[in-house]
């Protein structure tokens, strides 16, 4: 893989890194009501580059609010409507109690 981008919020940091079949988005930081934007531009730049598959490495978030949630739920639906797929890796206890409380872990492809 090779790094194509990187950028940061004062709360989360982005890294992006690819291949000739998928695109990665690695967060490091809280994916919240004031770094969820970043997290749907820098998806939606990887769309329109013409990547058909985006995971997005939860391993080094250490929060996620309802905002977060929401935006992982639109890309998830924006990709599903788009024949194309979109794949988390699976964060910290914190970051997945979420999943659970809201029941929307099922609905995400997962990767360990």
């Amino acid at each position: 893989m090779s790094v194509t981008t990187s950028s940061r919020t004062q709360y989360l940091g982005v890294r992006v890194l690819s291949d000739e079949r998928e695109a990665t988005v690695a967060l490091d930081g809280e994916l919240d009501l004031a770094s969820a934007d970043m997290l749907e531009r820098e998806v939606r730049k990887l769309r329109l580059a013409g990547f058909d598959c985006v995971v997005i490495d939860l391993g080094k978030v250490d929060f996620l609010d309802s905002t977060g949630l929401r935006v992982l739920l639109s890309l998830r639906n924006t990709a599903k409507r788009a024949g194309q797929r979109l794949i988390l890796v699976r964060g910290p206890r914190q970051v997945q109690r979420l999943f659970e409380l809201t029941a929307t872990g099922p609905l995400f492809d997962w990767r360990d």
